[in-house]
């Protein structure tokens, strides 16, 4: 495959990517380094995959939502694999978008028919890249994300919880299908259409929400929403895969504005229901835990009830609970909580709010940390189809705030299954 790459490098969130075009098309493409060395073999696989999963588009009128990867090629001693290049901005840097609703459901169409297209073949699009999706003039869009796991991570920041959403099955074990397909498809569109994650945040993690299926109706956020669209959102998130709808089936409902109301004037309405809405989701996620806490507040606020009317009657001052304040105080400090849960105007929380980030930034760095590091390898043996060796590891331990390391030897070994090496025993060297 030949390539012709534009000479000028640019650099965009810490990632380093080129442009160029490949040979007979008039296309231009975006091209960017793998983080990781392609093992023997992997190069062949990788162009292989790429050339049958790019069939996928091109059988709609619309403009492809997923994009064909295609590569690896070599440049300046730098391996790269590459994107059409479109018009267009990371969809998390101009987070939330400010799209009327009937814009935000054509901009995700093309999307919708790319994830038809790939089901149709029987192909699995995987969970997506946030990073590298993007809102352009025709609507999101978003690289291959099957291929990109090679890519570095750009230095940009997602919505809270974002990263964190998976499908609830993937937590028994079962490997990700086209219904899981569905449920990452739902909470793209969920995010573009409301702007906001659908699901409440427990200590700055979705997953006890998202596998009990407490879901934030999305007219909370979006009260001119249709029904039909709120519905079909929810049932993408759905904790039974059978009961998420097929892209197929959302297409025939969401490209037909003349058949679609979207409502308008009930704002009034949905600030109205918000705060039992809230109750309820608040209810659903914390009664099995927080029983104990709920009758304790129920206590306290008898007290302060109880309380004026004793000063009044004995014509004492009402002494301040100090236990009480530092309960709800306590509570209010539970990184957990959501922020829709504060009590009062959002601004007295600020201090409160900032600390909880820092705190989920500070957890996102620790778990993208990684948890080894090769110092040394040292070949031992092999032959035509086993090998042995000896390595020297450093394994990063966190341990009372601050990492720790632990230097180990181990020796390793490898089996040859067909174009790459598989390890098939590791033995500690003291």
């Amino acid at each position: 495959m030949e390539v012709s790459i534009l000479a000028s490098a640019y650099y965009e969130d810490g990632i380093c990517y080129y442009y160029g075009y490949r040979e007979g098309e008039g296309k231009l493409y975006r091209w960017e380094p793998v983080a990781t060395r392609l093992r023997q073999g992997e190069a062949g696989s990788f162009r292989r995959k790429a050339a049958g999963r790019a069939q996928m588009t091109g059988e709609t009128l619309w403009p492809a939502g997923i994009l064909p990867v295609t590569g690896p090629v070599s440049h300046q001693g730098e391996t790269l694999i590459g994107w059409e290049a479109r018009a267009g901005e990371p969809l998390f840097s101009v987070f939330p978008p400010r799209l009327p609703p009937e814009q935000g459901v054509h901009f995700l169409l093309p999307l919708l028919h790319s994830y038809q297209a790939y089901h149709r073949r029987g192909q699995i699009v995987g969970c997506p890249d946030w990073y590298r999706i993007s809102l352009g003039a025709t609507g999101i869009f978003m690289p291959d994300p099957f291929l990109l796991s090679y890519l570095g991570t750009p230095r940009r920041s997602l919505p809270p919880g974002v990263a964190g959403c998976h499908p609830p099955e993937s937590y028994t074990g079962k490997p990700l299908d086209q219904r899981g397909d569905l449920f990452y498809l739902g909470l793209l569109c969920y995010l573009v259409v409301t702007g906001h994650l659908p699901y409440p945040l427990i200590r700055g993690w979705p997953t006890e929400a998202l596998r009990q299926g407490v879901i934030i109706p999305p007219a909370r956020y979006r009260p001119d929403l249709p029904v039909t669209i709120c519905r079909d959102l929810e049932r993408f998130l759905a904790v039974n895969p059978e009961g998420r709808p097929d892209a197929e089936e959302v297409i025939d409902r969401w490209r037909k504005p003349t058949t679609t109301r979207f409502f308008v004037g009930r704002e009034k309405k949905g600030r109205v229901g918000s705060w039992r809405e809230k109750g309820r989701l608040y209810y659903r996620l914390y009664r099995r835990r927080w029983g104990k806490t709920a009758l304790l507040l129920a206590g306290l606020l008898l007290l302060f009830s109880w309380w004026p009317m004793k000063g009044v009657r004995d014509g004492d001052p009402s002494p301040l609970p100090a236990e009480g304040v530092a309960v709800l105080l306590g509570e209010l400090a539970d990184p957990g909580l959501p922020q829709a849960f504060l009590p009062g105007r959002p601004e007295i929380w600020t201090d409160l709010q900032t600390m909880k980030e820092e705190r989920r930034k500070a957890a996102a760095a620790l778990l993208t940390h990684p948890l080894l590091a090769v110092e040394k390898v040292t070949p031992l043996s092999q032959e035509s189809n086993r090998a042995e060796v000896e390595v020297d590891l450093v394994w990063y331990h966190w341990r009372e705030g601050r990492w720790e390391t632990v230097a180990s030897r181990e020796r390793i070994k490898l089996v040859r299954e067909g174009d790459h090496w598989e390890i098939i025993g590791r033995q500690r060297v003291d």
